[in-house]
């Protein structure tokens, strides 16, 4: 049955789910579409499918894990240092994650992802705070593995079945929108769930998908690597210096580290500050849906900005900068509705957010260490988060919200400062197009071997710093 108090939650998902079908009516009737091949298309719905499965098990968990720890009598001290754990238990294990993936198989890894999550579930059916510690362990190491070997495989193989790099941002478009629409089924589910059969049935559906995901992985994705050649010491040595040696891919890996430690703050905080200014009880799975109908409607958004001709650099600042002001509106004001309002806008901006990262990892971050150099940079990410949750049951929400928002506002601060001291790839990229058609007036063959010279100076195994000299070479 829904309860009187839930009515409150569902106007707020019908009204964004109205937002979310007017803005991808206006989008479609403005895109053009790409043309695609079949074989595209059967390799792309190949990866999204079996990825949006797997997140599904990854977001079942969401809406009910700090719930589940409350029912079982644990104070909010506690569940921070579960939630310490899981991210401490990250930030370790990216420094290895990657590595591993990158020469023994991201595939591989993929694999393990699931069976790590799905014996993390298991433990949610014990009280027990050493078993649910060893569960937080366990489902730090399956996010790890979550937010870096499965972009690296799509990526690598998009790739290496030579597809153009532009159709890959509709993969990144999709999987936002796909992830957003798996997250709000998930929620409803496990509200559903979780009314009927307790607060550990959700994680019991979450073993399920883990399943139907790791069977389908198995059966249907190639394998594919890194560089295989050299140690796990010397690629996480690799992809230190890819980090330290190219200024764009450290600014992009402090701006997108800053904005993921706020937000999974925020993932953490977001329940016990509504239920501390909510007058009745809190309908979290019907909240978690609505934040996920906001994923969806910022995906839209970021498509619609690449139709009218923007850059996914500046896109960056806007999300970063919306996100930092609506994260901090909160801190500041007790009324539930704003405060609920607010948080919708957040996750608007994480949705557009998690395209936009995608598409600047994949232009800036070298191919070989790639999914070494994503775990790397998470080390400093769940760093901060740690040092943040150490405060939760000490002092007030507000103040843990507020780490949120500076860590945001740092991030902004970062992606205006990559865009004002490099040469970004789109710029280069639109001033050969200028040059090509200039070129192209002379003969085809001027135009092939510009288009070739281009496509050199792309090339990910050389630093930004030196794709930017080549290019501007070629320019001349």
């Amino acid at each position: 049955m829904i309860g009187a108090f839930d009515m409150y939650y569902i106007v707020f998902f019908v009204v964004v789910g109205g937002l979310v079908h007017y803005s991808r009516k206006k989008a479609k009737a403005t895109s053009e579409q790409a043309v695609v091949t079949e074989d595209f298309k059967r390799f792309q719905r190949s990866y999204v499918v079996i990825y949006l499965i797997l997140t599904m098990a990854d977001w079942m968990q969401g809406p009910y894990l700090y719930a589940l720890y409350d029912s079982y009598g644990h104070s909010a001290q506690t569940i921070g240092q579960l939630f310490i754990a899981g991210f401490g238990t990250a930030a370790l294990c990216s420094t290895f994650v990657g590595s591993l993936a990158d020469k023994y198989g991201r595939k591989r890894m993929c694999q393990v992802f699931c069976v790590v999550l799905m014996m993390s579930c298991l433990t949610k059916h014990s009280s027990s705070f050493s078993l649910l510690l060893i569960g937080r362990v366990l489902g730090g190491l399956s996010s790890s593995i979550l937010f870096s070997s499965f972009e690296s495989w799509m990526v690598h193989q998009h790739l290496f079945l030579n597809y153009p790099e532009k159709w890959m941002q509709s993969t990144f478009e999709i999987v936002v929108s796909g992830t957003g629409v798996g997250a709000m089924v998930s929620g409803l589910v496990a509200t559903f769930l979780a009314s009927q059969f307790g607060h550990v049935a959700p994680f019991d559906c979450a073993i399920i998908f883990a399943s139907l995901g790791l069977l389908l992985l198995s059966r249907a994705w190639p394998e594919n690597y890194g560089d295989r050649d050299i140690s796990v010491v010397q690629t996480l040595e690799n992809a230190y210096e890819s980090i330290r040696g190219d200024q764009g891919i450290m600014l992009l890996g402090i701006s997108q580290a800053l904005f993921e430690a706020g937000m999974y703050i925020f993932v953490v905080m977001w329940t016990p500050t509504l239920d501390e200014t909510s007058a009745t009880p809190v309908s979290h799975g019907w909240v978690f849906s609505t934040f996920m109908v906001c994923i969806i409607l910022g995906g839209t958004l970021y498509k619609q900005y690449l139709t009218y001709g923007g850059t996914v650099e500046k896109l960056m600042v806007f999300a970063c900068g919306a996100g930092a002001i609506s994260l901090g509106i909160p801190v500041i004001v007790t009324d539930h509705t704003l405060q609920l309002i607010s948080f919708c806008v957040f996750e608007t901006c994480v949705g557009v957010f998690w395209p936009t990262a995608s598409s600047l990892r994949s232009m800036y971050f070298p191919e070989d260490t790639r999914a070494s150099v994503m775990a790397t940079l998470r080390v400093p990410q769940n760093i901060l988060i740690m040092s943040v949750l150490f405060m939760v049951g000490q002092v007030q929400h507000s103040v843990i919200l507020f780490t949120a928002f500076l860590f945001i506002c740092a991030a902004t601060l970062a992606q205006w400062y990559f865009i004002k001291n490099t040469l970004t790839e789109t710029d280069v990229i639109e001033e050969l197009g200028i040059v090509d058609d200039n070129i192209s007036t002379g003969g085809n063959n001027a135009d092939v071997g510009l288009v070739g010279l281009e496509k050199d100076a792309r090339d990910r195994s050389l630093p930004m710093a030196e794709r930017q000299i080549e290019v501007t070479e070629i320019i001349k």
